[in-house]
């Protein structure tokens, strides 16, 4: 049984895409990227977003959880780990400081 998913039909239909990223979980993370963007770092926290947001649609969609539920549920677990990876106290990226 394979627990792939399938390539959308709009993104095979293109044959401009790019894949950039896979993401598996099991006992440890194990993520494979590609840079296709070189220096410009900040189009990674582009693609974060972009994932954000298709989990907030997904969980509205499948479970009707609010989508601003979902981004802050986000943000506290991302903020979490950045703490444990680097040590860091982050204050909440949706306020002003």
């Amino acid at each position: 049984m394979s627990n792939d998913l399938d390539i959308p039909d709009e993104v095979a239909g293109d044959p401009t895409f790019d894949e950039v990223m896979r993401v598996w979980i099991a006992q440890d993370s194990v993520v494979t990227m590609r840079d296709i963007f070189g220096p410009e770092g900040d189009n990674w926290g582009m693609v974060i977003a972009d994932v954000a947001v298709h989990i907030a649609r997904m969980r509205l969609e499948q479970d009707d959880i609010p989508m601003s539920e979902t981004f802050a549920a986000i943000e506290s677990g991302y903020q979490g780990r950045m703490s444990n990876y680097h040590h860091l106290d982050y204050s909440s990226l949706s306020r002003k400081h």
